[in-house]
């Protein structure tokens, strides 16, 4: 009896434990960290539950939303976007923010621990889905069905084709990861009719960036965090999100989506490896991003000095290729004092990762090459 009470106060506590982590993470982060095992329990059947009711007809899901999460506010929370977006003034499902995309791997992590049937159902929608949302140019936009227009009658930036954040890129490695059957994926017995629409929609995708890629005085750059959607020309986004060139966010995710690519083609080759040197020649050199303590007590940021540091920024000037910052005014300036406190410290102004990418290169090209030799 004693060792039946003391199991079931351990089982009682690992559960405290668990729904205090989940408590801390964002949906995200619950769909991608939590293990195979965690899939097989009531709890997680309870989450694929909410997952489930809340899927909109169009078979995406919104952003930003908790449904792991059973409190009044969090559930109140689910119930108000799923109202607004069945309004005359909703805005649709998303990728935005991982959405959808994240949706769909939960899914296919449960479904492969329990194998109930709802949902790899509520997975195929989901699929067709991202399938519709597709342009004909193969971009994919934030937001769809999209938004209505506003009361200018102009469509919003959400229409553009959307880098931004990655939102194309998980798409892609979605779509390709549930054709190539990789797990969580491979208990799903698709037919190869839809293995097959899904690399025509991956090649399609990847057919858009290499169009959409900036050319300058006839050379081939970098990318905006969107573009148009008709011309793929760089287009503006919100009011601090001009259209430029992107140095340390997405043009990155693209360069390792291109670079994973097996049999990459001459053109893909002449893709990376412009952007490649593009990113080399455009690094800020001997300056790093610090986190300090203002005047005022608070959390602050600002470029500094540091010999041998390289950052990147976000956004670089299409005529000057200068990089620049951005307040909510829409007024360019050349670095982060210039801006506001929350702008300064609430966007990813500047970043590393480029340095990645640029270390990978030789040995990616050097790969390609031994392949092409064997």
């Amino acid at each position: 009896m004693k060792q039946r009470f003391f199991l079931l106060t351990v089982l009682f506590a690992a559960t405290i434990t668990l729904n205090a982590q989940e408590a801390t993470m964002r949906f995200k982060k619950v769909a991608y960290q939590m293990n195979d095992q965690w899939f097989t329990t009531a709890e997680a059947r309870c989450i694929a539950d909410s997952v489930m009711k809340y899927q909109f007809p169009s078979g995406g899901w919104a952003k930003n939303t908790d449904w792991h999460l059973s409190t009044p506010g969090a559930t109140e929370a689910k119930q108000l976007v799923w109202n607004q977006i069945h309004s005359d003034n909703g805005v649709g499902s998303t990728i935005d923010n991982g959405a959808t995309t994240s949706e769909l791997l939960f899914l296919a992590k449960i479904y492969k621990a329990t194998k109930k049937k709802a949902y790899r159902e509520a997975l195929l929608k989901g699929i067709d889905y991202l399938l519709a949302a597709q342009y004909d140019n193969g971009g994919w936009p934030q937001y769809y069905p999209h938004k209505p227009k506003n009361n200018e009658g102009h469509p919003f930036y959400s229409d553009h084709i959307t880098f931004n954040d990655n939102a194309m890129v998980f798409v892609m490695q979605t779509l390709r990861s549930i054709a190539n059957e990789q797990a969580p994926y491979d208990v799903l017995n698709l037919s190869e009719e839809t293995k097959e629409r899904l690399n025509q929609s991956f090649n399609k995708g990847i057919e858009c960036i290499l169009n959409c890629q900036i050319k300058k005085n006839g050379r081939l750059t970098v990318w905006c965090q969107q573009h148009d959607e008709y011309t793929l020309a760089p287009a503006p986004a919100r009011a601090y999100e001009l259209a430029s060139f992107t140095g340390s966010h997405e043009t990155v995710e693209i360069l390792e989506l291109l670079m994973s690519l097996p049999a990459p083609t001459p053109r893909v080759l002449a893709s990376v490896t412009a952007a490649v040197e593009w990113l080399k020649s455009h690094a800020i050199q001997d300056m790093a991003l610090e986190t300090y303590t203002n005047r005022d007590g608070k959390r602050d940021r600002r470029l500094v000095h540091r010999f041998g540091s390289q950052i990147w920024a976000r956004y670089y000037n299409l005529d000057t290729e200068e990089p620049y910052v951005c307040d909510r005014d829409g007024i360019p300036q050349p670095s982060l004092e210039y801006i506001g406190y929350e702008r300064r410290n609430g966007y990813g102004w500047y970043g590393t990762t480029p340095a990645n990418v640029i270390k990978r290169y030789p040995e990616w090209m050097r790969s390609l090459v031994n392949i092409n030799n064997n």
